[in-house]
């Protein structure tokens, strides 16, 4: 080979490495973009009547379903029950009964992290969530009242179906909930309340116990003899007489009727956005 072959080549080459280096990081970036896979949370447990929920209807869910794209859903019916995980593993979010999820955005971040944002337009859902590895990721949970995130934690979030109030609850870590332009931090063993229309509440310390208090009345009416409990609980829970989910004003307080009989005895249950309950029995007569 002669002088002039070998200095062509020796061009060519640095032709081509000047050319590497440039397009090398473009297709790097491709690479990265081409290998992002389809996000989804997927039905990993269910009980009782749950469905799954598309923008086109609904039918009966089964597990290992997958929610995918925003309108897709999950209903529990009546004693019903499911259990989502998320596709990045980083954990799981627990419907209680009576609930309906939405998907509302399924994300990257500008660091390959994952934003999920759902949401809860009645019941509840508790989430327990590891730290995340990308500091972009989120997971958001919106509801009529306001809106709650976190980046790992363990959490509840309760819709009320009738008022529409924003019970949540923060087991471990830190999370944030926001409303009419206000943002709370709630740490872990605290809890807040939004109500539509108006900013969170100060945070306060989760009780031991859900808070219940109440009495017994005799009613008469029509020759008739009813019997009235008045009771009252927090309004950041949800309570149950007789598994009939009950309306409570703005201080929690509720009313539930029966007829007068003696022997009669009924059942209230109070449930808090971190899905836990309180069983009590209260003797009427």
């Amino acid at each position: 080979m002669s002088k002039t072959q070998r200095r062509v080549l020796i061009l060519v080459a640095m032709v081509v490495s000047s050319w590497w280096l440039v397009l090398a990081p473009q297709l790097q970036a491709q690479q990265s973009i081409d290998v992002r896979i389809e996000r989804w949370l997927s039905i990993q447990e269910m009980a009782g009547d749950v469905r799954y929920l598309s923008p086109t209807g609904s039918r009966a869910a089964a597990i290992g379903d997958r929610l995918t794209a925003v309108g897709d859903g999950v209903r529990t019916g009546n004693d019903a029950s499911s259990t989502l995980i998320l596709d990045t593993g980083v954990g799981t979010i627990t419907m209680q009964n009576n609930t309906e999820l939405e998907v509302r955005g399924l994300e990257f971040a500008d660091d390959n992290g994952y934003i999920t944002r759902l949401y809860v337009s009645q019941g509840g859902v508790s989430l327990n969530l590891r730290r995340f590895t990308h500091e972009g990721s989120e997971l958001e949970i919106q509801t009529p009242s306001g809106v709650s995130g976190v980046r790992g934690t363990e959490f509840g979030v309760l819709v009320d179906p009738d008022d529409q109030r924003m019970g949540i609850a923060t087991e471990t870590g830190e999370v944030y909930a926001a409303a009419q332009t206000e943002t709370v931090t709630v740490p872990g063993g605290f809890q807040t309340l939004i109500r539509p229309g108006e900013p969170p509440l100060a945070p306060t310390p989760i009780p031991d116990v859900p808070e219940f208090d109440s009495q017994v009345e005799i009613v008469v009416r029509n020759s008739l003899r009813y019997l009235l409990l008045r009771g009252r609980i927090d309004p950041i829970n949800q309570v149950y007489v007789e598994d009939e989910l009950q309306t409570v004003n703005e201080a929690g307080e509720f009313e539930y009727e029966v007829p007068a009989r003696y022997g009669v005895g009924i059942q209230v249950r109070v449930v808090t956005p971190l899905g836990n309950e309180a069983v009590y029995d209260v003797p009427l007569l």
